[in-house]
């Protein structure tokens, strides 16, 4: 099974609660976050990217990308996601649930 995101926003707007309740509001892929250089932010920044099988971008990707948290085998992520066809800017966060996850790969013992 791939990682499974949850987009919590839509177009900047906070997702009504009943939305996020649905039971396959989700989108698979493989997630990524890299150091990429953006000609539209003219410099390098963390991009996060959920990848299809076919290596299109199954979600906008998410610029200034950051974890907010991770536990569990989940994750939020937060960052700027840009239209395409009018270049707008908006904030998203995404709830990121990872494939493979077993219980004690959080943190290594101290």
């Amino acid at each position: 099974m791939p990682d499974q995101v949850t987009p919590l926003y839509d177009d900047g707007r906070p997702l009504p609660l009943h939305r996020l309740a649905m039971k396959k509001d989700y989108h698979e892929g493989a997630f990524m976050l890299d150091e990429v250089a953006v000609q539209a932010f003219k410099r390098t920044v963390p991009v996060a990217r959920l990848v299809g099988a076919g290596g299109a971008d199954v979600l906008p990707p998410l610029y200034e990308a950051r974890f907010l948290w991770m536990k569990g085998g989940i994750a939020r992520v937060t960052g700027i996601a840009v239209d395409e066809l009018s270049h707008r800017r908006t904030v998203q966060t995404w709830n990121v649930r990872f494939e493979g996850w077993t219980p004690g790969m959080d943190a290594p013992p101290l």
